[in-house]
């Protein structure tokens, strides 16, 4: 068509665009479309946009949708053809702004707002001028275009929210003058970060990413930008985290003022490189390498000698880490402000936000090495914190985190400070931080074997309860312990200075891991068999021998045996749990005896019977770890009744008094299973009154477990047998079928000493016998109608050992019994098998 033929065409279609009817307009806008599209050459479109463009951009406010957006297609069709002139988006823009950019929606249609996006996006790219050479022809539009954007960009419709973000992208590519009002679309663009589709998140964080680079006049507005991206940081989807660590290296390569910002850009770069996705870390890894190509190259005079002396530290982890380039490091290194942040968030409320603090950190100690030994002070407490927090993998990054401090950080430098800090505060999150950091430490760490060994000693650290904190304790003995054998086999490593340190040591870790095992021998087996096996290790598996050196000195140790103590007070327990765990032994017999005269002294009815407890358990092992001759263990065992137990096996009045005296009597009853019989039987006379008391105590233990000490008794004299035999027998009337039982074991135990059974005392054992054993034998035979199975059994045990040695007696006494008598044929059997 020629130019005749378009005026003529452009002249039917005004009158026809502005006909009342709907379909009239409608009809018009779509056939010149069609012209346009199809016949249109570039050199006829100013003059066919002249005669149409008022008429067209009045159809942008028509009241009908599909109008609207024919009128706005027709315009981007022409718009295509005519030549990049800023005359047109004089027009064009400003008719755009008044559907999109005022303070009301006047725009109601989605996705007509969408579409004047998207024609908004075209003029930008057809009219871009980056460098100014044209003389920037989007400058007279840039105020209409940027009100459209603040308004677009909180638009509700999410695509619309979208586009908007790739208008600012292109915007800031196509124009030199962004800068001028850039940070007025921050606050808009912010909004999006919060939005619930993934894209739009990730188009406004990099949108906010390029407005950054053209804020110029303040850096306030950078960080705030900064600020609100970071939190993204921690987005489910991993194209997101991918978003902020692009922004930050594009913020590190291309930000005007960016060295004065390192410490706060660092994170949205460092953080993915610790990303859980591998596509994340592959692709920030190499834009983080290049960054600090662009500082090395910056600052090359200076890090030119760096590298000439840059050594890969002693010890360091190269299985499970590559070493950071020299100029990343030194970019880390010179932002270390962004420690402060790092702490701030390790101590927040939510799980995440810690762990992913945490990962910083050990990023930035990776990138930082020995240079953060000045800020060790600082961090310490927080890491020891984050050491114990309740979420497992923060927990376990804050061990990881200690010991890259232990192999990068200066030893004498770190080991000060955390060793003061553990003294003073000796928490679970104190002692896993230094036990991580000294295991991965390397050889300097051996001069303080001693001075740590001291410091575990303290009661304020060795008599922690929880278990946790003990098996740490004494997870950390076990390494120490370790380096102690290591000291003391080779001679190339200098740690101890003579054998004496060296037998102080030894010495010191044993009274850490003993105490530990007996807080525990209770509660925790686990943590005693530990504790235990380490014992073993610290002297090529000779426990014994330890106890024998250093048992009596930790036993004369013990604080507070004066006090009124409880079950549940610390020495009380810490003596009982050397009873249960060591036994007693003759090297430490004395000391041990000290300490629990002592403490029964003082104790309060609890406390006595715990103490009480534990010696009945260790003296059940009497024979197994008391290693001398059998003179000098009835010695010992004589003193010990007559100092520890016996003062409280005297009756006394009181519920308390009652327990203790029960727990008092066991102790006699494990010492007579616990030895051998052969030396209780000479010890057990000399407590035959008090026994004969006790077997017709009040409570029904006390009086169980004096009849079964009295199981081992061996030959009395006539006295002390007619003293026990008739307090035994009058038990076989006991209300407990427990003590009527043993009552009726007993008295098969009874037997005359060799010398009232001689042939020259023949007179007197008659009369022992008729006036003692006839009278209980009868009763025997009278209980022996009992309907209790167990106690007629008993009693029937008890007459078969009793005719060993008075068979005519009992054989009389049976003949006496009428032959209907129900137990008649037990008898006889009784006499046909003996």
């Amino acid at each position: 068509m020629d130019e005749n033929e378009w005026k003529m065409l452009v002249g039917t279609f005004c009158n026809n665009v502005q006909n009342p009817e709907r379909m009239v307009r409608q009809r018009s806008l779509k056939e010149l479309l069609e012209q346009i599209h199809r016949e249109l050459l570039p050199s006829q479109a100013p003059l066919v946009f002249e005669g149409i463009y008022l008429h067209v951009l009045r159809c942008y406010a028509d009241r009908f949708e599909m109008v609207r957006t024919l009128a706005i297609t027709l315009i981007g069709e022409i718009l295509d053809k005519l030549p990049a002139n800023d005359f047109y988006l004089s027009y064009i823009v400003p008719a755009i702004n008044h559907r999109l950019g005022q303070s009301e929606i006047i725009e109601e249609s989605e996705e007509v707002r969408l579409i004047l996006l998207e024609q908004l996006h075209a003029i930008i790219k057809k009219y871009a001028d980056p460098d100014g050479n044209r003389g920037d022809p989007l400058l007279k539009s840039y105020d209409n275009i940027i009100d459209i954007l603040v308004k677009t960009l909180r638009d509700p419709y999410p695509a619309a929210q979208k586009q908007s973000c790739e208008v600012v992208k292109l915007l800031a590519e196509s124009t030199p003058s962004m800068h001028y009002r850039a940070e007025a679309l921050v606050s808009p663009a912010t909004t999006i970060l919060r939005h619930r589709h993934f894209a739009n998140r990730v188009a406004s964080i990099e949108a906010l990413g390029i407005l950054a680079l053209h804020v110029h006049s303040s850096s306030d507005c950078v960080t705030k930008v900064i600020v609100d991206i970071s939190p993204l940081l921690m987005d489910s989807v991993p194209m997101v985290r991918m978003a902020c660590g692009r922004v930050g290296c594009m913020m590190l390569v291309k930000l005007r003022d960016r060295y004065s910002l390192f410490h706060r850009i660092l994170p949205l770069v460092l953080n993915c490189l610790t990303d859980d996705t591998s596509e994340v870390r592959d692709d920030i890894l190499p834009r983080w390498i290049e960054a600090g190509e662009l500082y090395y190259k910056e600052n090359e005079s200076e890090l030119a000698k760096i590298r000439l002396i840059d050594k890969l530290p002693a010890n360091y982890p190269l299985e499970r880490y590559e070493r950071p380039s020299l100029p990343c490091r030194a970019i880390v290194q010179r932002s270390l402000r962004i420690v402060n942040l790092v702490l701030y968030e390790m101590e927040e409320w939510k799980e995440d936000i810690r762990l992913h603090a945490t990962k910083l950190l050990k990023l930035i100690i990776l990138h930082a090495e020995k240079t953060f030994s000045t800020l060790f002070m600082e961090v310490n407490p927080v890491l020891c914190k984050a050491c114990m927090d309740m979420d497992k993998q923060v927990a376990e990054e804050a061990l990881e985190v200690a010991r890259l401090c232990g192999i990068l950080l200066d030893y004498d430098t770190w080991s000060r400070h955390a060793l003061a800090e553990f003294k003073k505060f000796p928490t679970l999150g104190h002692l896993r931080c230094l036990n991580a950091m000294y295991q991965s430490s390397g050889l300097d760490r051996f001069k303080d074997l001693l001075k740590i060994a001291i410091i575990l000693t303290d009661t304020e650290i060795c008599h922690q309860l929880k278990p946790s904190y003990q098996l740490e304790l004494i997870n950390f003995s076990d390494i120490l312990s370790i380096d102690y054998h290591r000291v003391h086999i080779s001679n190339e490593i200098e740690g101890l200075a003579n054998q004496s340190d060296q037998k102080q040591v030894e010495k010191l870790l044993y009274t850490v891991v003993i105490k530990v095992a007996a807080f525990s021998h209770e509660d925790a087996e686990s943590v005693r068999e530990r504790a235990l096996e380490i014992l073993s290790k610290l002297h090529s598996g000779e426990v014994e021998q330890l106890h024998d050196r250093h048992l009596a000195d930790v036993c004369g140790s013990l604080e507070n045996l004066e006090s009124s103590n409880s079950d549940t007070a610390e020495s009380i327990m810490l003596l009982a749990g050397l009873l249960s765990v060591c036994g007693f032994r003759l090297a430490y017999h004395d000391a041990l005896k000290t300490a629990l005269g002592t403490a029964l002294k003082h104790a309060i009815p609890q406390g006595k019977i715990k103490l009480f407890s534990s010696i009945s358990i260790a003296m059940l092992r009497w024979n197994r770890t008391m290693s001398t001759s059998a003179d000098e263990q009835r010695l010992l065992l004589l003193s010990f009744i007559e100092d520890i137990i016996a003062p409280y096996l005297v009756w006394a009045a009181g519920r308390s008094a009652e327990s203790i005296r029960s727990m008092a009597t066991a102790c006699l009853c494990s010492i007579s299973q616990g030895t051998d019989n052969s030396i209780f039987v000479t010890i057990l006379p000399n407590h035959l009154q008090i026994l004969a008391g006790l077997v017709e105590d009040n409570s029904i233990a006390t009086r169980a477990y004096s009849l079964r000490t009295l199981l081992a008794m061996g030959p009395l004299e006539a006295d002390s047998f007619k003293l026990i035999a008739f307090a035994i027998v009058a038990r076989l009337d006991d209300p407990s079928g427990e003590v009527r039982e043993l009552a009726a074991k007993c008295l098969g135990c009874l037997q005359l000493t060799a010398g009232i059974a001689g042939e020259d005392n023949g007179s007197e054992r008659a009369h022992c016998e008729e006036t003692v054993l006839r009278p209980i034998l009868s009763t025997m035979f009278l209980h022996l109608e009992n309907p209790e199975l167990k106690l007629r059994k008993a009693i029937l045990d008890s007459l078969a050992r009793l005719l060993i040695h008075h068979r005519e007696l009992i054989k009389g006494l049976a003949n006496e019994v009428a032959p209907g008598c129900p137990y008649k044929k037990d008898l006889d059997n009784i006499l046909v098998h003996q």
